[in-house]
């Protein structure tokens, strides 16, 4: 029998509540939960591609077109309960930090039992950090030499990413 962490089952039930959400669940709980973990273009992109993912046999977008029709084709009011205007999805592909397009990694394969891999990167970041976006819904500033291996696809994510 295969044992799962009480750890990565709270984030695939996290990650269960964003699907139910974006497929049409609501509440005041849940939209507040919603805000919480898409309050910013990292997150909302990381999540989308999770949501990519669960309708993809768990494969990642093959490419940037293929990603934004998939937004496109969701509802308006689903795409506002996650803070993605439907008009605007190009602006949803750039960071707020450092006002630069992201980086995506395309075609990641993901897992029913939930994954960590990185999959989107800020492209210059702040400070000498940039900040990466998981599918497990976290994200974390990472320096140059950790930013490459990720995005490599070399290097997993640490055990405990540092939630922003």
């Amino acid at each position: 029998m295969a044992h799962f962490s009480s750890k990565s089952v709270g984030q695939f039930c996290l990650c269960c509540a964003l699907l139910a959400s974006l497929v049409g669940c609501g509440g005041a709980d849940n939209d507040t939960k919603l805000a919480e973990v898409n309050s910013t273009n990292i997150q909302r992109l990381a999540n989308l591609y999770f949501t990519f993912q669960l309708t993809n046999d768990f494969r990642g977008p093959a490419d940037e077109a293929a990603f934004k029709d998939f937004i496109r084709g969701f509802d308006s009011q689903k795409l506002a309960r996650v803070g993605v205007d439907p008009n605007a999805i190009d602006a949803l592909f750039t960071s707020e930090r450092d006002g630069e397009p992201f980086k995506v990694r395309y075609g990641v394969k993901g897992s029913a039992m939930g994954s960590s891999e990185p999959v989107i990167f800020e492209a210059l970041g702040v400070d000498g950090t940039r900040q990466v976006g998981f599918l497990n819904m976290t994200q974390r500033e990472v320096d140059q030499a950790e930013y490459d291996l990720l995005w490599a696809g070399k290097a997993q994510p640490a055990s405990a990413p540092r939630e922003h």
